[in-house]
This record gives structure tokens, sequence and C-alpha cells, in this order.
């Protein structure tokens, strides 16, 4: 059973460890919603602080695609500093569209939440903490928890749900995937929302019975050697030859 976009909040938050998948999961969460008929949807990059994947290099195929993608400020898009667009703010006035947010890995990307606090209270929003627990400050549930709990006290936004993504890139099996579930699942802080699998690992029906719906999601963040992989060129980052 694959999991239903839309229907939720129109603000989704998206956080996490580093590492574990959660831009991917917004990325994909944002191009489903589109496919489902959504229009405008938005993605707002909030990561500031990992210099390595950020969802703004995939600006220049998602617009194609009839995504709104908002970052920094015009032309400071790939620059390592808190320089928010104004056009954030936006996305709480318009109420135009579901909106997702890409937050920073870890505690420390919930310093930028914090000061959209005004806009995320003013209506409902789901916070969907990633989880993979063959990463860092996820291998246990008792340290996801104190990750999680500091990422609720930098953002000032609680968390409503949890997506599961256990992998271990491509070293990923499907033994891998349900052993990872049942560690995520030792986790009842909060509420599973889906189990998210790459599309190269999913078959029809092959997880129904762990009980959860589940997020199909494609790879979108490659390297720039590999095919269809992305580079940061100019403001929106371009796709490589």
């Amino acid at each position: 059973m694959r999991a239903t976009v839309g229907g939720g909040p129109r603000l989704t938050v998206i956080s996490g460890a580093f590492g574990t998948g959660k831009t991917e999961i917004a990325i994909n969460l944002a191009l489903q919603l589109r496919e489902a008929g959504h229009d405008p949807v938005t993605l707002v990059d909030l990561d500031i602080v990992n210099l390595y994947f950020r969802s703004r290099q995939k600006a220049y195929d998602l617009e194609q695609k009839g995504i709104r993608v908002v970052s920094s400020v015009e032309g400071m898009e790939n620059a390592d500093m808190p320089a928010l667009s104004p056009a954030i703010n936006g996305c709480f006035d318009r109420k135009d569209g579901p909106v997702v947010f890409d937050l920073g890995g870890s505690d420390l990307g919930g310093i930028v939440a914090a000061y959209l606090h005004q806009g995320f209270a003013s209506e409902p929003t789901a916070h969907w903490l990633v989880v993979n627990p063959y990463r860092p400050f996820n291998q246990t549930a008792e340290a996801t928890i104190d990750m999680a709990e500091k990422i609720v006290a930098r953002s000032r936004l609680p968390i409503t749900g949890m997506i599961a993504n256990p992998h271990m890139m491509t070293e990923t099996t499907p033994a891998i995937i349900r052993d990872g579930f049942a560690r995520v699942k030792e986790i009842t802080r909060w509420p599973l929302v889906s189990l998210a699998v790459m599309d190269e690992y999913y078959r029809e029906g092959a997880f129904d019975d762990l009980g959860v719906p589940m997020l199909v999601i494609g790879k979108q963040m490659k390297q720039p050697w590999e095919p269809g992989g992305i580079m940061m060129a100019g403001k929106r980052g371009k796709r490589c030859p």
C-alpha cells in the first residue's frame, strides 16, 4: 500500500540527522504532490548546514516540472550563510498550495525554522522526522529521541510523525529494509507515517505485511559523474550532460 499525498496540513516540514535521506524525501514528496494535481507546489530549502546535498541544487529540474523552489536571497543560493529569501514568508501569506520545507540536518537545522515560527504557528503544520537506523545519531532509539528533542527545542516545532528510511546506499536489500524498519518501530514516541523505499528495491505488495503506508521514492540527488547527475551552475543547479 503506497502512502497517499495530500489530505493533511498544507505545510510539511521534513527534518532528521545528517545522511538520513531527508532531502530525497522532501523532493519526492513535492514531486508526488505535483503529480497528484496540486498546483502550485512549493519546496522551501532551509538547509544552510549541509554543503553537500541541498534540494536547491534540483531547482532547475523541479521548476521545469511545475514546482516552485525557494531558498536563499536571489543570487546567494550557494552561499554558506543564512540569507533567507523574503519569498519564504510569502509561502505562509499566500496559502495557495502545499509547501514542503527541507530542514537542515540535526538540531542545527532547526535554528532556521525558529526564525519562521510565526508562520508555522499560523496554521497546522506536519513535522516529519526521517529516521535511518544505519546512520549516526539514529542507531538506537535513545539516540534518535535525544537528537529529535534537540531539533524540536531549536525549531520550536513539535514532531508529529516519523518516516522510516532504512537503507545502506548500494548495499541495500529487502532484508536490510525490514531489519531497519523493526529498529525504527522501537521508537514509540511518535507515530510512523510511512516506510520510504527506493523504487529500485520496491515490489508491489512486498512490504504490505509491515502495516504502514509505503512512500516509494526515486533517487534525485545524484553525483555529477552519475547519469543525470547535477552540478551547481549559476543560481539554479543544472543537470550534467
